[in-house]
This record gives structure tokens, sequence and C-alpha cells, in this order.
């Protein structure tokens, strides 16, 4: 994260780089009208290169909710696939400004880098296999390993029977 900056309607930005501007974020604080705002550039940038025009990715708060955590927030930067920072989220431990005060003298940040996990892929291979098994052991099982006459008894009994009856006169 390159800069921190706070944000009055009237007063324009005030750059936060570090702890030295503690004092200035308590005292806008105090103000209803103030936003805080991180921003970082949207492309990682390698030590020595210049941040261009490629875009920034910004977060905005208000300072009240970060000085009454008693300066103590947790900033997550999320990366997508090919490097880039798709978006700041800002995290502290109040849920709605009361106008406490605070007297800590330093910023107490937790910073996270999440990149997107990959779900898991199905395992096709096994799942073929399992089926061509099951396919297998049906197939067996359908198979009637009786023989002829066992099979066609209950046909073969009557036809006989009535050959015999209509040559029994003769």
């Amino acid at each position: 994260v390159r800069e921190a900056v706070v944000s009055t309607q009237s007063t324009g930005y005030i750059p936060v780089s570090a702890n030295e501007r503690v004092e200035e974020l308590k005292s806008a604080a105090t103000q209803n009208d103030t936003l805080y705002y991180i921003r970082t550039n949207h492309k990682v940038l390698e030590e020595g290169e210049e941040g261009g025009s490629e875009g920034y990715v910004t977060i905005v708060t208000r300072p009240c909710s970060i000085v009454e955590a008693n300066l103590e927030h947790t900033i997550n930067i999320h990366m997508d696939n090919s490097g880039f920072v798709s978006g700041l989220s800002l995290f502290t431990k109040t849920e709605e400004c009361v106008g406490k005060t605070t007297t800590a003298s330093a910023f107490n940040v937790h910073t996270q880098v999440l990149y997107p996990v990959i779900g898991a892929a199905p395992d096709v291979n096994t799942f073929i296999q399992l089926k061509e098994a099951e396919e297998r052991k049906k197939s067996e099982e359908s198979k009637d390993k009786r023989s002829f006459f066992a099979k066609y008894w209950m046909y073969i009994v009557p036809a006989v029977l009535f050959f015999m009856m209509s040559m029994g006169g003769q």
C-alpha cells in the first residue's frame, strides 16, 4: 500500500504515510464530513518502477471507525490470478462511530494478501471407472446361464402334449 489519504470536503487531501499523522486522523475523526481513503496501484510495482496511469484501487471509510478501534484495523489486499490488485477491504472492531477517543499513538495494521482459491476439480477418471464397473456387474447379473430346456420348458411341454393328444387317436 503506497499511501493513505484523509479527505475533507473543504480542505482537500492530507497524505497519511505512517504514524506521523495520527493526530490529524484523530482530529479528522471528530468531523462528520471526513473520509479516510487508502489507495494502491492496480498493478504490483517492481522495485524502482514508477506508478503509471494503470489505475488505482481505493477503499473509503470514516476515520472515526479507525480511531474508535484504537487505530487497529485489518487491510485485506485481494489479488486476481494475473497478479493485479482487484480490491481492498478494511475491517475494524467497531461497528459504528459513537464519538469515543483513543490514547493510541501509532497505527496497528494487520495486512493480508489474498489470492483466489481454485476449487476442487472433479475426479472424472475414477467416476468413469466406477460407471464401467457398474455396467459390467449389471450385464453379468442379467445374463441367464440356464440351458435351453430350462428356460423354455413352459412352452415346450404344452406343445408336446398338444401333439401327443392330436396324434393319440391314430
